[in-house]
């Protein structure tokens, strides 16, 4: 059982009957001995009801006799008299010969006498009275199991629920009062790993008194600490980024004005600082759009994005640029679907996905998109693979590769990777529209980012159905002739 309140109502559960059963036990067998034939406890009980009866007896008379007996036998399951010593039955008077029989034969002899719930029902003792006179008193009991045939499957099935309701009640509900505020938390802690900074544990766990209430004041303010931190990080890199805009501005007109009248020696050298100017700018863009995602300053466009076009015009950008590289960009797409959401903020999440595989595809290799429509716990799913052919990413930074800034390698230069953001704004934009990104390594070779999105219309093919990928046939961009691999 892996659910903590499975596990606190079953074994609180389980202690409740074992100890309700070990206290029946104990009555059952522990009652003190009696004489050989008799239930433990039988033969003591019997004695006291005996001396009981005589008691009343002799104070109230044969009336209240009576009606002491009938309470002690508990009806229907068994009935109870009593005899003086010369045989007479004092209540009504209607006894049988065997219980007269019996009774003459305890009280003369002394030794009582236990039943045989098979064969023989009665059960009889000898008590004396205050002034020393014997008496018998003789318990009727029906043949069967434990004395009591026909109710006795009845009787333990009672006792047993007696024992198990009422315990499994108070277990559950001990069993909620422990785990429902710690599911909240669970629920808040998911929240905010997801990105929910407002998120905390709620008034009605920081109520409690005890170490759970403890424990969620203290994640609220653990949540209020990692709300401040990253907000306080977001208008850094939001303040920073505007900040560094009017200078690189100021820097570029200078160049250009330096450019003009300048030898060729110092036009390379001013060409070089225009490039990196260019970088820098490329870098601020990406920390505002960055920025602006986290701080959910950009807003989702209430409409439908068809990404058979988009990936379309995205694969054709790309393919003049994996051109320059001798490679090609492959998009195959079985689905014609379409995702709610902003059309820019899509773009720019995959654009960075397939530029950042043509950056990394080994030199004259394909990289392959496809566009598949899945259905997914009972969901239809819009499927986006983009994959290269480079040297992959180790198994345990592929969770890493969407942090912003994060590079696989440890160089810093232009050669080894961009700005270290793009695939930080995809995940950022793919999260905003209800989606998920992803990355695997293929068993070829190379790294498959995959992108999901939730589908709103579904646009259904000729007749034939869905292709499947490796039927459909894959658009070549550049569309140029083979280039020879």
């Amino acid at each position: 059982m892996r659910s903590l309140f499975l596990k606190i109502f079953f074994w609180f559960w389980l202690a409740n009957v074992l100890g309700a059963g070990a206290m029946m036990l104990a009555m059952w067998v522990g009652f003190g001995g009696g004489p050989p034939g008799f239930h433990p406890g039988m033969h003591n009980a019997l004695t006291m009801w005996g001396r009981g009866a005589v008691a009343v007896l002799d104070h109230d008379g044969p009336d209240a006799l009576r009606a002491y007996l009938d309470g002690a036998a508990a009806p229907p399951f068994h009935s109870m008299s009593l005899f003086d010593d010369r045989g007479t039955e004092l209540t009504t008077g209607t006894a049988s010969d065997q219980e007269r029989e019996l009774a003459m034969r305890v009280i003369r002899d002394g030794a009582p006498v236990a039943p045989d719930p098979g064969s023989f029902p009665l059960a009889a003792v000898r008590v004396h009275g205050s002034d020393g006179r014997s008496y018998a008193v003789i318990e009727q009991r029906p043949p069967g199991p434990f004395g009591r045939p026909g109710v006795a499957v009845w009787f333990l099935v009672m006792r047993l629920l007696a024992v198990v309701l009422p315990g499994g009640v108070i277990c559950y509900g001990l069993s909620r009062y422990l785990t429902a505020p710690l599911r909240r938390l669970r629920t808040a802690a998911q929240r905010l790993a997801h990105g929910d900074l407002k998120v905390r544990a709620g008034p009605k766990v920081l109520k409690r008194r005890d170490e759970i209430g403890q424990l969620g004041r203290d994640f609220d303010f653990m949540a209020e600490r990692v709300e401040s931190l990253m907000s306080a990080q977001r208008r850094l890199l939001r303040d920073m980024s505007h900040e560094l805009r009017s200078p690189l501005a100021r820097l570029n007109i200078a160049l250009g004005l330096v450019g003009e009248s300048s030898d060729p020696e110092t036009a390379a050298a001013i060409d070089r600082i225009e490039r990196e100017a260019g970088r820098l700018e490329e870098l601020i863009a990406g920390l505002l759009t960055l920025s602006r995602l986290e701080g959910g300053g950009v807003g989702i466009a209430d409409g439908t994005v068809d990404l058979d076009e988009l990936l379309q015009g995205i694969a054709a950008d790309a393919g003049f640029e994996a051109n320059g590289r001798g490679g090609r960009v492959c998009l195959r797409i079985a689905d014609a679907c379409a995702v709610p959401g902003s059309p820019e903020l899509l773009r720019s999440a995959v654009e960075n996905v397939v530029r950042n595989a043509v950056h990394y595809t080994a030199a004259a290799t394909d990289v392959e998109v496809s566009l598949r429509q899945e259905a997914r716990n009972g969901a239809s799913e819009a499927v986006i693979s983009v994959r290269d052919h480079g040297a992959g990413v180790p198994e345990a930074m592929l969770g890493e590769i969407f942090r912003p800034f994060y590079r696989v390698a440890d160089a810093r230069d232009r050669e080894t990777g961009g700005t270290g953001l793009g695939l930080a704004i995809a995940d950022r934009a793919v999260r905003m529209h209800g989606g998920a990104i992803s990355a695997t390594n293929a068993p070829e070779g190379g790294l498959v980012v995959e992108i999901r999105l939730p589908v709103t219309n579904h646009f259904p093919l000729p007749s034939g159905g869905s292709p499947s990928l490796s039927d459909a046939a894959p658009a070549i961009y550049p569309p140029a002739a083979p280039h020879g691999r």
